[in-house]
């Protein structure tokens, strides 16, 4: 009997000394309040069973401390998840312009006054030589067997020199209620993963332009991974994120202000400190990057013709773009305006300016101040009518370019 309760006891010293953290001094590891301390201390990697007791002792890359995190966060979520209180804006069935656009290609592509004038070899009217040019079809006909666009009052152009265009019906959301979590765009196809940093065993995929809510964030290494459901992670890079910011400085309580996150590639409309929409958008790539501020709409405009007035039409860094819609101008030549021409719309694209799709421009155009009256193409800002407020900044370092 004796020598079994000698032998309990020194089992039981044993399985202390093997589970009992090692010394260490007060001045180099301070565990802190935090339940998940940021602190590494490589003497130590603590099992799940030490992690769940004393969790303030455990460095967080831990298998133990890694796991108790993940089960803590998803235990956090709300069941049933909430679902974001918003409504699509609403595309027509038909046609979301009324304009019919096509790209240029192959160059260089003369036009003329009418195909006639082509067929005696006369000179023509002008050529597009290079960059990217988009022009508006307002009608067709047929000459000598060939087909040839109207693209201007008295300036034809031979069909085998035009792709017409499908401009993106993506389109951003109006949200009825303040949203409890961050949420944002899924930008490119994704498989969710079981934890982040981990691999994608699930079959649902999510697709791009797909609406998503963030209910947690853990770095893994570099990388940032959002929680958008139950064993559901999403590396930060597949996203495009909108949060609700407080106003900037000098903005009133009152007033309206859009806010561009040059970073995530978004869009928020707000009024006063309530958000009232959101979308993606495509901003200025790293050479033409649309430089941060808070500024106002000085100028709106239905539609208008846009040019690179910095080169000549025979540069590769030419554009020329007929008839862009719902154009705003906010910081000297920089505009939010529709874009025909993509649909890259989560993903720096412009030369500057912030690219909507058709819809997305029109609904702000709308919106925003100094307000054009139907029937009206201009309109421009004044003291007694100042334009919306628009802050231009990031929150990281520049994303990938599609």
């Amino acid at each position: 009997m004796l020598a079994r309760k000698y032998l309990r006891i020194a089992l039981g010293l044993w399985l202390w000394l093997l589970l009992a953290p090692p010394a260490f001094a007060a001045d180099a590891y301070d565990p802190g309040p935090n339940l998940f301390s940021t602190l590494t201390n490589p003497d130590y990697i603590c099992p799940e069973q030490i992690t769940r007791r004393t969790p303030q002792l455990c460095p967080t890359y831990s298998r133990g401390a890694r796991r108790t995190r993940l089960e803590y966060l998803r235990a956090q979520l709300p069941n049933p998840l909430p679902r974001l209180d918003v409504e699509e804006i609403k595309a027509p069935d038909d046609a979301i312009t009324p304009y019919t656009f096509a790209y240029v290609r192959p160059l260089p592509a003369p036009t003329y006054r009418h195909p006639e004038e082509a067929a005696v070899e006369l000179p023509p009217i002008r050529e597009f030589l290079a960059g990217d040019n988009w022009v508006t079809v307002e009608g067709e006909l047929e000459y000598n067997g060939e087909r040839w666009y109207k693209i201007n009052p008295d300036e034809y152009i031979k069909a085998e020199h035009l792709s017409i265009a499908n401009p993106s019906r993506f389109s951003g959301v109006t949200l009825n209620e303040p949203p409890a979590y961050p949420f944002g765009w899924i930008n490119r196809e994704v498989t969710p993963a079981v934890e982040p940093g981990g691999q994608s065993h699930e079959s649902s995929i999510l697709r791009r332009y797909e609406l998503i809510t963030i209910f947690a964030e853990v770095l893994v290494g570099e990388q940032m991974w959002y929680m958008v459901g139950p064993d559901r992670w999403v590396e930060q890079s597949y996203t495009s994120r909108v949060d609700v910011d407080p106003r900037p400085e000098g903005v009133g309580p009152d007033e309206k202000w859009i806010e561009v996150n040059t970073y995530e590639q978004t869009l928020a409309a707000y009024e006063g400190d309530r958000m009232v929409f959101a979308t993606l958008v495509s901003t200025g790539r790293s050479d033409t990057w649309t430089p941060d501020g808070l500024t106002r709409i000085w100028g709106k405009l239905r539609s208008t013709p846009m040019q690179n007035r910095e080169v000549g039409p025979e540069s590769e860094a030419w554009y020329y773009l007929e008839d862009v819609e719902w154009t705003q101008y906010f910081n000297a030549a920089y505009a939010l305006h529709a874009a025909y021409w993509h649909n890259a719309f989560s993903f720096t694209r412009s030369h500057g300016c912030v690219n909507l799709a058709i819809q997305d421009a029109k609904w702000l155009f709308g919106w925003t101040t100094p307000y054009v009256p139907e029937g009206v193409k201009t309109a421009y800002s004044s003291e007694g009518a100042p334009g919306t407020w628009v802050w231009i900044h990031k929150t990281g370092p520049l994303p990938e370019t599609e």
